[in-house]
């Protein structure tokens, strides 16, 4: 029940303020920035849709294809003959009650179950995958309008104009105080809701990782018998979960990136300039700012390449051993 209140709050939150539909009409640059990572998630959603179907098809029409050619379908001579000692191949084996490897009723039963699990596993890996990625790339996307609006803060006419008097006027002040006001709260927002991410996926992030770590070295393990068949059933599903442990690793990746960015970013504004009471609102703007973006997965591993890079020489490791 936690969990499910966390997802549906969390994705009230992402329509609501973070999606940048809510931010487009602030500039054009944010205008920009919404158009971009629109057309970013719509190729990202049919690529994973696409890559998701692939990997359905291939995982059980290969040992249905792998009958086929056998002739374990042939009435007179195949597995359903009773006259000969061939066994139906499946997708995945489970301990079933019944006859499933000779009898066709009970072959037809595991097969539409095969598909059923395949299908039920892949949309809740690749969906659930593909949420987190929006709400990252939105978040990186805030990020970006939020180091634009830092970099094209206004300097005041004094300095722009080399005059002796140059600091914000009065009228600049308020201003100033304006605008200081929205990049701070624009700032909580981004942080607070990293820190809703971390909370609320925190947990599925590391059985994720530890999946992938247990999964990667078994694959690579069916793989090393070099066997055709074997290349054929389990290639395809090894080059897939591989690439899904390095695309996450590598979205996650582009929030930790932008920590460096934004504290020169901060840095950069003219503090000079400014009144005592700004330059404490960009101080305090400069100390949060230098909180690392990364996600962690119970607060305790960070989601991106240097995580990801572990886990591939550990999964190689493993695999050696067991070899």
């Amino acid at each position: 029940t936690y969990y499910t209140e966390a997802y549906q709050e969390i994705f009230s939150v992402y329509v609501r303020k973070i999606h940048l539909f809510n931010v487009r009409n602030y500039s054009e640059y944010a205008m920009e920035m919404h158009t971009k990572i629109h057309k970013l998630c719509y190729f990202l959603t049919f690529f994973i849709h696409a890559f998701m179907s692939f990997g359905i098809l291939m995982f059980n029409l290969i040992p249905m294809y792998s009958n086929y050619i056998n002739g374990k379908f042939n009435r007179e001579t195949g597995a359903f003959s009773g006259v000969s000692n061939a066994t139906m191949e499946h997708a995945v084996y489970f301990l079933w009650p019944f006859n499933f490897t000779t009898d066709p009723i009970g072959y037809a039963i595991v097969v539409v179950f095969n598909w059923y699990i395949s299908l039920v596993c892949s949309v809740n890996f690749c969906i659930s995958d593909l949420f987190v990625y929006h709400l990252v790339f939105h978040i990186w996307g805030h990020l970006k309008i939020l180091i634009h609006n830092l970099e094209t803060f206004p300097r005041p006419i004094g300095a722009i104009r080399n005059e002796e008097q140059n600091d914000y006027t009065e009228e600049e002040s308020k201003q100033i105080y304006e605008r200081l006001k929205k990049l701070v709260q624009h700032h909580n927002l981004i942080i607070d809701f990293i820190a809703r991410i971390s909370d609320t996926f925190g947990l599925s992030l590391f059985v994720y990782l530890c999946y992938h770590q247990v999964c990667g070295c078994i694959l690579l393990l069916e793989c090393s018998t070099l066997e055709l068949s074997a290349l054929i059933r389990y290639g395809p599903l090894t080059a897939i979960i591989f690439q899904l442990l390095i695309q996450v690793s590598l979205v996650f990746e582009l929030l930790g990136s932008m920590t460096e960015s934004l504290m020169n970013a901060v840095y950069d504004l003219p503090w000079e300039y400014m009144e005592v009471r700004h330059r404490r609102t960009v101080h305090i703007m400069l100390r949060q700012s230098q909180v690392s973006l990364n996600t962690r997965a119970l607060n305790m591993v960070d989601i991106g390449s240097r995580t990801m890079i572990a886990i591939l020489k550990t999964s190689l490791s493993y695999f050696v051993m067991l070899r």
